[in-house]
C-alpha cells in the first residue's frame, strides 16, 4: 500500500466529510477571482493603449507613465478604452517613399503626371533648351485669334514630316500649368523648347505617345484657344542627285569658263564676306578649304564626321586649291542641320530653325540652303526676318521633276531659287519647274571636294545653289551696301537668257554670269578702277 493510500485509509469517513467545505471554498474563490479579472481588464487595456498611443508620437517614457496614470484616475474604464482607440486611429500614418508622413484619413489619389521625354542626341545645341519641369517653361509671347490656333499640314499625300512629332507655339501669357494640362490631355511628351527671339516665338516640340497620326493631332490642337500655331516637324533633304557614272566635258570644272570666273576674280574674290552653309558636316581640314571655315554651329550638339554633301557645297563656293571656287576668298560658316548617310542626310524644322536663328546673329551676309522641304510657316517667318536683316538667302529649286509642286524654302518670295544646267546649258532633267525659279547655274557633273582630302562629282540643284551663293559674295565684296533685293535684281538682269525668250518657269531669268554681274555693278573704267 502506498503512502497516499495509507493516509487516505487512516482518515476514513471523517476525512471525506471534512473535505466538502474546502471544495466549496475553492469554487467560490475561483468565481470571485474571475469576476475581479473581468472588471479590471478594461482598465488594463486602456493603460496599455494610452501608452502605445503616446509612444507612437515619440513621447518620453516618464511622460508616458504619468499621463497613463492620470487618465486611469480621471476616466472611467470604458471611456478610457474608447478614447485611446480614437487617439490611435486619428494618428495612423504612412511613410512616403521620399520621407515625411502622409495621413490615411482620406484616400490618396495621385494626379496624372505629364510625360516628359529626354532630348535625343548627346547634348542640346545652342538655342535649344532641354526638357525642363513644367514650372520652368515660359510663354511664347505670340498672340492667338478668336478662332484658335493657326496650323499648317503638309499638302495632300506629302509625308515629309517626322511621323510622331508636332510643333506648338502658345498664345501670350499662357501659364506653365496650362501647357502641362494640354500635354496631359493630348498625350504629348515634351522633347524640347526652341526659343526664336528673331520672330518672337517659343516653339515646343512634342512627341505623340499614342500612335495618332500627325494630321489628326494637328487638327485636334488647332481649335484650342491656348495655342497660337501648330504644325508638323517637317523633314528637309539635301538636293543631290548622286554621283554620276562618269564626267562629261571638262572634268576640271567647266563651271570656270561658264561663269567667266577668271575675269570676275580680277574684280572681286569674296574677301571678308561670310557665307553660312546650312548643310551636313563640312571637312574644314580639306586642302580646298584650308583657312576658309571661320566658325560654325552644330544643331545636333555633337562632333560628327565630315559629310560629302556639305563638303562639296563649301568647295563650290570657296575652293582655292586644285579647284576654283566662285568666291575663293570668302569665309565659310559651317552650320550643320543635317545628318545621315551620304545619299540620305535629313534635317527637321527645329534643326533648320535653330540653324537660321544662330546664323542671323553670326554676321553672315549670304545663306546657302541646298535643301528642300514642304511649306513651313515657322521657317518662313524666320527667313522673312533674316531677309529684313539684310541677308541674301539662296536655295535649291528642287530635284523632284518638272511636274512637282514647288519646293521650299526656295519658293518663298524672300529667297533666290536656283535651278541647274549642264555643260551644254540644258536643264537638269529632274529639276523642278515653276514661277518661283529665279536663275540657273551649272549643276550637272560638277567637280567638287570630298571628305578626307578626296574629290568627286556631284549633280543637282544643290551645287547650282552654291555657285549662286558664291556669286552673291562677289557682289557684296564689291559693294557691301547692296540689299538682298538689289543682289537678286543684278543676278537676274545679267543672266544669259535660255529657253523661251524672257523669264520662264524652267530657267528663270537664265544662266548667271559672274563677270557680267560685277560689270553691271561697277564698270571697269579707269576712273572707277582708281577710285576702288
Amino acid at each position: 500500500m502506498t503512502i497516499e493510500q495509507r493516509y487516505s485509509g487512516e482518515q476514513g469517513p471523517a476525512a471525506g466529510s471534512a473535505s466538502r467545505p474546502r471544495r466549496c471554498y475553492r469554487s467560490l474563490r475561483a468565481i470571485a477571482l474571475t469576476w475581479v479579472s473581468i472588471a479590471a481588464a478594461p482598465i488594463l487595456w486602456a493603460s496599455v493603449d494610452s501608452a502605445a498611443a503616446m509612444g507612437f508620437h515619440g513621447f518620453h517614457a516618464a511622460g508616458t507613465h504619468q499621463q497613463a496614470a492620470r487618465r486611469q484616475a480621471s476616466r472611467a474604464s470604458g471611456q478610457a478604452f474608447h478614447w485611446s482607440i480614437r487617439r490611435l486611429r486619428s494618428h495612423v500614418v504612412r511613410l512616403r517613399p521620399g520621407g515625411g508622413e502622409m495621413s490615411l484619413r482620406r484616400p490618396f489619389q495621385p494626379r496624372r503626371p505629364i510625360v516628359i521625354g529626354p532630348l535625343p542626341g548627346p547634348a542640346a545645341p545652342i538655342g535649344v533648351v532641354s526638357a525642363q519641369p513644367p514650372g520652368l517653361l515660359g510663354p511664347s509671347g505670340t498672340s492667338t485669334s478668336a478662332a484658335g490656333a493657326s496650323s499648317a499640314v503638309a499638302r495632300g499625300n506629302d509625308r515629309r514630316f517626322v511621323p510622331d512629332e508636332v510643333l506648338v507655339s502658345f498664345a501670350a501669357n499662357i501659364p506653365p500649368q496650362a501647357i502641362v494640362s494640354l500635354a496631359q490631355d493630348q498625350r504629348l511628351a515634351l522633347l524640347g523648347v526652341h526659343r526664336l527671339p528673331l520672330i518672337n516665338t517659343v516653339l515646343y516640340r512634342f512627341r505623340i505617345t499614342d500612335r495618332r497620326q500627325v494630321p489628326v493631332v494637328v487638327g485636334d490642337l488647332q481649335s484650342d484657344r491656348r495655342i497660337a500655331a501648330v504644325q508638323p516637324n517637317y523633314v528637309y533633304t539635301l538636293q543631290d542627285a548622286g554621283a554620276p557614272a562618269g564626267a562629261v566635258g571638262d572634268p576640271m570644272q567647266y563651271v570656270v569658263s561658264k561663269l567667266h570666273l577668271p575675269q570676275a576674280h580680277a574684280l572681286a574674290t569674296g574677301d571678308h564676306v561670310l557665307v553660312a552653309v546650312i548643310d551636313s558636316g563640312i571637312d574644314a581640314r580639306h586642302p580646298e578649304l584650308s583657312g576658309a571655315v571661320a566658325g560654325g554651329f552644330d544643331a545636333f550638339g555633337g562632333d560628327a564626321a565630315p559629310h560629302r554633301h556639305g563638303t562639296a557645297m563649301a568647295s563650290a563656293i570657296a575652293g582655292h586649291g586644285r579647284l576654283m571656287g566662285v568666291a575663293p576668298s570668302a569665309r565659310i560658316l559651317a552650320v550643320r542641320a543635317f545628318e545621315g548617310e551620304a545619299g540620305g542626310a535629313h534635317g527637321t524644322t527645329t534643326r533648320v530653325l535653330d540653324a537660321l536663328q544662330w546664323t542671323v546673329h553670326s554676321a553672315a551676309r549670304v545663306v546657302n540652303m541646298s535643301f528642300t522641304g514642304p511649306p513651313d510657316p515657322e521657317v518662313h517667318k524666320i527667313i522673312a526676318a533674316a531677309r529684313q536683316k539684310g541677308m541674301v538667302l539662296v536655295a535649291a529649286a528642287g530635284n523632284d521633276g518638272p511636274r512637282a509642286a514647288p519646293d521650299y524654302p526656295a519658293a518663298y518670295p524672300e529667297v533666290i531659287a536656283v535651278t541647274a544646267t549642264d555643260i551644254d546649258d540644258r536643264l537638269l532633267s529632274v529639276a523642278n519647274h515653276g514661277a518661283y525659279v529665279s536663275v540657273a547655274a551649272p549643276g550637272v557633273e560638277i567637280f567638287v571636294a570630298a571628305p578626307q582630302g578626296g574629290y568627286g562629282f556631284t549633280t543637282g540643284t544643290s551645287v547650282a545653289t552654291a555657285h549662286v551663293s558664291g556669286l552673291a559674295a562677289l557682289l557684296l565684296e564689291r559693294d557691301p551696301r547692296l540689299t538682298p533685293a538689289a543682289v537678286q535684281a543684278i543676278l537676274m538682269k545679267t543672266a544669259r537668257d535660255l529657253g523661251p525668250k524672257g523669264r520662264d518657269d524652267e530657267y528663270g531669268a537664265g544662266l548667271v554670269d559672274a563677270y557680267a554681274a560685277l560689270l553691271a555693278l561697277a564698270p571697269p573704267t579707269a576712273l572707277n578702277t582708281l577710285t576702288h
